[in-house]
């Protein structure tokens, strides 16, 4: 049996647009977002090809950065293996670092650091891999020189493309006030920003020219769907538009949508990730990146591959001991949800005695029927390391929400409603949740916070760090 997990909200249909407003489905219009007068003959400049304005200047990008490798190696002349290594591993961690997402503000000195990092991570993995440290470091001085001056070309050339319209993302503000006055203003003065403000979601805002969006925030996801709308400001919102900004976000799944956040106290505010003409905002995490993707799955096929060559001796004894105690069958198959609702078939060693006759199933382990070397193994997570076999064929991820059995996600997706987002990523062996304490009969509403706030603050560094509070936890023995 699959369990089918829904993440998008009711969808409001745009039906068509007319030359005097956009008519949404009329059983739909409470909560929904309208189009008003002609949006229609408005849509962003279709691009060679259908692609996206972001791609385009992915590729701008990455095109310079080629060539600028290029170039250096060619000068350089380094032997064929290290010159690859080091392409390789700068490009690898350009994507990493985000080197390729869409950005407001375009400045070479913003990359400088990372560039140099990357570089010097290139030569790193040069020196340890293939010994040869004299050319990779005439190559990393030479190649991040020539990258620094291509991202000042093409930063140049995507501004005036910018500019002209050529690039261009189409936003809408939620809340209004002076503060989204202003940044309107700041938006139409600087089309180097790449931005038009087609409307405002929510509270009632600043008077825009032309055609305009109004409306609730709940119509965000079909404006997005419609092709309108690919970057939001959320900037003067009350608490409940904010909420609905954020089941927005999570439901828009597959959509390539900016949200921007515009801090209350923006004047003070030291970090940002982005600006428009000095008004400071921070970026919304919607997904991974398809090289973040990759090196999360590389990351974890590597370490499962060799925890599993390191713990094969003490599963072989924590085995042995299930079977001498529990009889035959150590290996306990369960149907678990994973990525997207996708069911699974988790494999962990039994601790339990087989579960009387007529009775019904529990969620928290039954202390009654946990054997003597189940209670240990339990204790100190030794009944989870066949675990690793999933991670390796692609079920689960090292870290990640903790799986969950079918009728149990039904059951806690009604009584609690975020937690059928923690869905969006892949399930994983260890988590924040299980780190923070939330493991066994504990909190459904702060394990879904701990696993949703996981997704939309994961980097690997988030992911080293899970693995290392885990890791203290189970020589504590303070395991399931």
């Amino acid at each position: 049996m699959t369990t089918h997990i829904e993440l998008r909200l009711p969808r409001v249909k745009i039906s068509e647009v007319t030359a005097d407003s956009a008519a949404l489905d009329g059983a739909a219009l409470q909560g929904a977002a309208t189009v008003t007068r002609e949006l229609g003959s408005h849509r962003r400049p279709t691009l060679p090809f259908g692609l996206r304005s972001s791609s385009v200047e992915a590729g701008v990008r990455l095109c310079a950065d080629v060539l600028a490798l290029v170039t250096a190696l060619a000068v350089v002349r380094p032997e064929v293996a290290p010159a690859a290594l080091w392409a390789a591993v700068v490009l690898g961690s350009f994507a990493a670092l985000g080197l390729y997402s869409h950005r407001l503000r375009l400045s070479a000195l913003d990359d400088l650091h990372l560039v140099l990092v990357s570089s010097a991570v290139g030569l790193a993995a040069t020196y340890v891999a293939l010994d040869h440290l004299r050319q990779g470091l005439r190559v990393t001085l030479l190649g991040g020189a020539l990258l620094i001056l291509g991202r000042i070309v093409s930063y140049a050339l995507l501004r005036a493309w910018r500019s002209r319209g050529v690039l261009r993302r189409d936003a809408v503000l939620v809340g209004g006030g002076s503060r989204a006055a202003d940044l309107v203003a700041r938006i139409s003065q600087h089309p180097e920003l790449g931005l038009r403000v087609r409307g405002v979601l929510g509270a009632q805002g600043p008077r825009l020219p032309g055609p305009a969006i109004a409306g609730d925030v709940m119509g965000l996801p079909d404006l997005v769907a419609a092709g309108f709308v690919d970057t939001v400001i959320v900037v003067d919102a009350s608490s409940d538009e904010e909420r609905r900004v954020i089941d927005a976000l999570r439901n828009c799944v597959d959509c390539t949508l900016d949200i921007f956040v515009l801090p209350r106290l923006a004047e003070l505010t030291t970090l940002s990730d982005d600006q428009v003409w000095g008004i400071p905002l921070q970026k919304l995490k919607q997904r991974r990146s398809p090289a973040q993707v990759v090196a999360k799955r590389i990351l974890d096929v590597t370490l499962a591959s060799a925890a599993l060559l390191v713990v094969s001796p003490l599963l072989g004894l924590a085995a042995l001991a299930v079977r001498l105690e529990l009889g035959p069958g150590v290996i306990y198959r369960q149907e678990r949800v994973g990525l997207n609702g996708r069911s699974f078939e988790l494999l962990k060693l039994r601790s339990m005695r087989p579960q009387p006759e007529g009775s019904t199933s529990q969620w928290a382990p039954d202390a009654a029927r946990t054997s003597r070397v189940g209670a240990f193994l339990r204790r100190y997570s030794v009944d989870e390391l066949p675990q690793l076999v999933n991670v390796i064929r692609g079920d689960m991820s090292l870290v990640g929400p903790r799986p969950e059995r079918p009728e149990y996600v039904d059951k806690f997706g009604h009584e609690v409603p975020s937690y059928v987002y923690r869905h969006r990523a892949m399930v994983g062996l260890t988590g924040l949740a299980a780190v923070e304490g939330l493991r066994g009969d504990t909190s459904i509403a702060d394990r879904a916070y701990f696993d949703n706030w996981y997704i939309e603050h994961w980097s690997l560094w988030l992911d080293v760090k899970i693995m290392v509070r885990t890791a203290s936890a189970l020589l504590r023995g303070t395991g399931g």
